[in-house]
């Protein structure tokens, strides 16, 4: 059996908001999954393999290791690398099927090499810089990076992207149309150096709800997969149907009275105020359960609201479980996900922990079991 801590995740919501982000944009746009980060800590083969059944039209991930795993795992469809590659990874790439994104010239260069020795060409998504100032050609330079990437025969440009830096902030429209209009415009000194590309994408998650495409004929939906909305798409549009995906479940592994005024965990942060009945759960934040939920988050046990009391610690958690009715020793607690009426979301986690709730889901530990469910 094992230590009673683990993470389950719905396939079938993960099938639902697929097609839910399908019908949005409609049938004339490529859909490319984020399954990077391990599926933002779903597990990305499984999510993949029911992605692919869906009908995806693209995979994205961050590290050619990534694209490499799913390759070995079956999955047959387009893998993009968002991050590019390392110096050394070219003839993998090659190898794998996998297709990078590219932002300097060398990186094409030595490709280029490799993919001569190979005797193939190599398909390449170029990225551009319009305003998020990590990766990408800086868009004021894009028509000398055209010029220059014309020399190399065995690299054949079939995506042009950008990154939104603020789509999902109402208040930015400005800055995001800025950026869409800088896009347009190397997009189009691409073409004018005779390049073709096939696919045009800028559309993170909450661009895809949030902003209307024009020469755009992909979007890169990530966190909408995966059920996310609050935190992830801007307050002016209107919430999809969207279900999350993944739950997070302990068991009560000791049950203690504690008289009042006694003082718990490391640092003594949390003092009871009552005669209280505490209770221990096997999870911590090596788990991913963050430390930031010390005397700030809370649970579910049998249908009633929990919450945690003194300091998160690496293995152990604790929980006030004085108000809930019958509680017993191995009772299952809701860290992350729906009891009865009630529901914890990444999100309501994410604000507690002062980030957002893509960093709950990822930061969930290797440690802790994912069990595949079809509810």
């Amino acid at each position: 059996m094992g230590r009673p801590t683990w993470a389950e995740i719905d396939l079938n919501a993960l099938a639902h908001n697929f097609r839910v982000i399908r019908e949005h944009v409609g049938r004339n746009v490529r859909v490319m999954a984020a399954v990077k980060a391990n599926a933002y800590g779903h597990g990305a083969v499984q999510c993949a393999r029911i992605l692919e059944s869906e009908g995806v039209d693209w995979f994205g991930v961050a590290l050619p290791e990534e694209g490499i795993e799913l390759r070995e795992a079956g999955i047959s469809g387009p893998i993009l690398c968002l991050g590019g590659f390392w110096k050394g990874q070219e003839a993998a790439c090659l190898q794998h099927r996998l297709t990078p994104v590219v932002y300097r010239l060398d990186m094409i260069e030595s490709l280029d090499h490799a993919a001569r020795e190979a005797k193939v060409t190599a398909g390449v998504h170029v990225k551009i810089d319009t305003g998020m100032g990590r990766l990408g050609v800086r868009a004021d330079h894009v028509s000398e990076f055209a010029q220059a990437a014309k020399q190399f025969t065995n690299i054949h440009v079939d995506g042009l992207m950008t990154h939104l830096a603020a789509a999902d902030d109402e208040t930015k429209q400005a800055f995001t149309g800025d950026q869409l209009r800088r896009f347009q415009k190397a997009v189009q000194v691409f073409r004018e150096n005779s390049f073709a590309p096939t696919f045009i994408h800028a559309a993170n998650s909450a661009a895809t709800f949030a902003h209307s495409r024009r020469d755009e004929n992909m979007v890169r939906p990530g966190g909408t997969l995966y059920g996310f909305t609050r935190d992830v798409l801007p307050g002016n549009v209107e919430t999809p149907p969207l279900r999350p995906v993944m739950s997070l479940y302990s068991r009560i592994m000791l049950l203690k009275k504690v008289p009042q005024g006694e003082k718990l965990g490391y640092g003594c942060t949390f003092e009871t105020n009552r005669d209280s009945l505490i209770a221990t759960l096997p999870i911590g934040y090596d788990d991913g359960y963050r430390r930031a939920l010390s005397n700030h988050g809370r649970v579910i046990v049998r249908g009633e609201f929990a919450p945690v009391v003194g300091r998160v610690s690496m293995d152990l958690t604790l929980i006030d479980v004085t108000d809930v009715p019958g509680v017993e020793l191995d009772d299952q607690v809701t860290l992350l996900g729906a009891d009865g009426d009630e529901a914890i979301t990444a999100e309501e986690i994410a604000e507690a922990a002062g980030t957002i709730s893509y960093e709950i889901t990822c930061g969930i530990s290797n440690r802790v079991p994912r069990i595949y469910c079809a509810s």
